[in-house]
């Protein structure tokens, strides 16, 4: 008898599968929500210290940020219509697909309506960043949701920790870069000095920083889409049955939940809203070692802090987890006392960088996967839209004040303010954990 040595051909899986194919989509979903971030505060702050705008001026332009915390007004619609025109992807993705575009042409705009010297008029690059903003905290309301969504039942810890990731990725490869080649650039165009070539060079660095945005794109068409779920009957039911859901399952500890969500991250919201000012204007930072030193050696450690930060999340309780880390996070802002001690110093900064940012990275994996264990996935959007911005709202608020703060009190008494504002929340947070009532509250409403 013949045997049959017909052979079944071999096919190669697929790269990105499962689990898998989630986290690295989420990563990049991380890089599309944490550039806008970092253009719209890093950067466009250190713009303006680099023209020699006063620190007071340049806290005020905190405001321009208030749309993070106000997105749970608009968030709703996330969770019960399609983005228009891109309704074929999906109800989170077509909101990723539309706003990501809309961003790429909203920083080519403020690249060439900002100022050209401190003497510029603010109110056009206000405008532009205001606007910017809110199409931002909009793209995080559709990335929060998606990921809250998607990774619901036992990923969230993951999840996290690849949102970080690519959050940070955002900071390095966009925020450092702009930073290094706005001289370089600057020097192609004209002699060293020149202030109209100086200009050029932060225009086009934005310009082209803010195309990648096309990046999140991709990432619209690379994230699977979550389960089907039931959307909301109506639009007054997106609205009020979220908040509604969050009263019934936690009860009196709602407003303890609140209250930490409001606080818990600002120690580290606030420390950054005078950054840029005091590395430039105080201490006399070169743009090059800013990029160098805080976007590119603190991206590494936070990369180190977010892969960590999720592997405790999986491996002990938030609750401890949060504890800890937020007294790390508390902790690191005391470096920027010590840089305002000895003064310029690329070796003390260098050890500030390293510790803050992987802190940050640590509280900022297990904060995320907080929020995301908070929520109901059906209500993803307007509940983590609620949740986080409140975190962006006490950020904004407390921020437009930071540079009346500096000028008055002085850099070390301002990070110093920065570590108090930490405690509160920390003593509040045992009252504010998720409990397994609460998990069964939120399974019969979804």
């Amino acid at each position: 008898m013949l045997k049959n040595t017909t052979q079944t051909p071999v096919t190669s899986a697929p790269i990105f599968t499962g689990r898998r194919r989630l986290i690295v989509a989420i990563g990049v979903l991380g890089f599309a929500s944490g550039l806008p971030s970092v253009l719209v505060n890093d950067t466009l702050s250190a713009w303006l210290s680099d023209l020699g705008f006063k620190v007071k001026d340049i806290g005020l332009l905190s405001l321009v940020t208030l749309p993070y915390g106000l997105k749970l007004l608009w968030a709703p619609l996330l969770d019960r219509y399609p983005a228009p025109g891109f309704a074929w992807l999906g109800l989170r993705r077509s909101w990723i697909a539309l706003l990501c575009i809309l961003l790429a042409i909203g920083f080519v705009v403020l690249a060439w309506v900002g100022p050209a010297t401190a003497q510029s008029a603010v109110l056009p690059v206000a405008v532009a960043a205001l606007v910017i903003a809110a199409i931002s905290a909009s793209l995080d309301a559709a990335i929060d949701a998606h990921r809250t969504d998607a990774a619901h039942g036992g990923n969230e810890g993951a999840a996290a920790s690849g949102f970080v990731l690519g959050y940070r990725v955002a900071f390095v490869s966009i925020g450092a870069l702009v930073l290094i080649f706005v001289p370089k650039i600057a020097l192609l165009l004209g002699p060293e000095g020149d202030l109209h070539a100086r200009e050029l060079a932060w225009r086009i660095s934005i310009s082209v920083a803010g195309l990648a945005m096309l990046v999140g794109l991709g990432s619209a068409f690379l994230a699977p889409e979550p389960p089907n779920r039931r959307r909301p009957e109506s639009l007054s039911k997106a609205v009020v049955e979220p908040f509604r859901a969050l009263a019934h399952s936690f009860g009196p500890r709602l407003g303890v939940v609140l209250f930490v969500a409001l606080f818990f991250r600002l120690p580290d919201l606030l420390g950054n809203k005078m950054t840029m000012p005091f590395l430039q204007q105080e201490l006399g930072f070169r743009l090059e070692d800013i990029g160098y030193i805080k976007q590119a050696l603190g991206f590494g450690m936070t990369i180190v802090g977010a892969i960590v930060g999720g592997l405790c999340v999986k491996r002990w309780s938030l609750l401890r987890v949060l504890l800890v880390f937020g007294v790390l996070q508390i902790a690191s802002n005391a470096g920027y006392i010590i840089l305002a001690q000895t003064g310029k110093s690329l070796g003390v900064f260098q050890a500030v960088v390293v510790v803050e940012s992987f802190c940050n990275g640590l509280v900022s994996a297990a904060f995320v996967a907080y929020f995301m264990m908070l929520c109901l996935p059906r209500f993803a959007a307007a509940q983590y839209a609620l949740l986080s911005g409140l975190m962006f709202l006490a950020s904004a608020i407390v921020g437009a004040s930071s540079g009346w703060l500096v000028e008055r009190l002085g850099y070390q008494s301002f990070f110093m303010i920065s570590i108090v504002v930490g405690i509160p929340p920390l003593l509040a947070l045992p009252w504010a954990m998720p409990r397994a009532g609460d998990d069964d509250a939120a399974l019969s409403n979804d």
